[in-house]
């Protein structure tokens, strides 16, 4: 086959590997998503502790006994760096999350390929390390190897559309290999988020206000507007709290939805019409929870 032949029929592969423009937007703003959900779970269990610590004080200055009294508060602070290490278990898989959206985001990004093979590098290592590490610490529910290595890996050097198209070769390899890590991360979110253990401290919370706040009443007679006015806020808080978790168990549920259509709009199997509304689902839910953070942080 004479040269020209070849080379037209290379660049004609290539434009069949290529990812639009327009998906790489889509690409873009999944991942951007997908980083900012990462962080906002654990916003549960911040939550819980800080309620659960003004809740202690409360019921502390119950006692006129200053050895009752700080014994209570030791206790605060205690329960706090005991409950602590239940969200460590979790955490990784949070992590896990949000490195692999960050290398979404660099690998559709509109530089030249080779130009941040640096950065690609240090996202790709840490994916591999907080998956290896995960994996080390449980029997069951492994997640898969790989994906970190796979952003690691050093592509040849070649014309700027050689480039391009080995960009978007590894754009689709990079989101099929992860669509089974998402599937994963997303069941272990829904675990934690539907936990017996999780929805029994918020319901502890819930009745434990009550009982805190009528034993303070009735030793620190007639209760401040200070204090009434707490426990009005830290009633409306545990509801803010109830609410967060089941919108946040909706959202992942529509993220795995949504990295799947993602999959299939890269593999050209549906148009990016067709899976339009799955990644606006997941995108209205991310907004809905950082309306909600917002409002716990005003913690009124």
């Amino acid at each position: 086959m004479k040269p020209c032949y070849c080379l037209i029929l290379l660049l004609f592969l290539g434009s069949c590997l290529s990812v639009s423009k327009e998906q790489r937007t889509t690409v873009q703003q999944f991942a951007v998503r997908a980083g900012n959900f990462s962080t906002l779970p654990e916003k549960i269990w911040m939550e819980l502790a800080d309620i659960r610590e003004l809740r202690g004080v409360y019921y502390a200055n119950s006692f006129t006994d200053p050895v009752i009294h700080l014994s209570e508060l030791d206790a605060i602070v205690q329960e706090r760096i005991s409950n602590d290490k239940i969200p460590a278990r979790v955490r990784p898989v949070f992590k896990i999350l949000e490195n692999y959206a960050n290398g979404l985001v660099q690998l559709s990004g509109d530089d030249p390929f080779n130009s941040n093979s640096k950065l690609y590098g240090t996202f790709g290592i840490e994916l591999e390390t907080l998956v290896g590490d995960y994996n080390q610490t449980t029997e069951i529910s492994k997640l898969p190897p790989g994906l970190g290595t796979l952003l690691t890996e050093t592509l040849n050097l070649g014309t700027k559309a050689y480039l391009s198209n080995r960009q978007s070769k590894a754009l689709k390899k990079y989101v099929n290999r992860a669509d089974t890590l998402v599937s994963c991360l997303c069941t272990e979110i829904e675990k934690y988020l539907s936990s017996g253990l999780l929805i029994q401290l918020i319901s502890n919370e819930d009745s434990g206000l009550g009982e805190s706040f009528r034993y303070y009443f009735t030793k620190r007679m007639p209760p401040s507007i200070e204090s009434e006015r707490d426990y009005i806020g830290l009633k409306k808080r545990v509801e803010r709290l109830k609410e967060f978790r089941l919108q946040a168990l909706h959202a992942v549920k529509k993220l795995r939805i949504a990295h799947l259509a993602l999959k299939e709009s890269l593999n050209e199997t549906k148009s990016l019409k067709e899976i339009a509304a799955n990644l606006s689902g997941f995108y209205t839910d991310v907004e809905k929870l950082y309306k909600m953070v917002d409002d716990i942080n005003k913690k009124i």
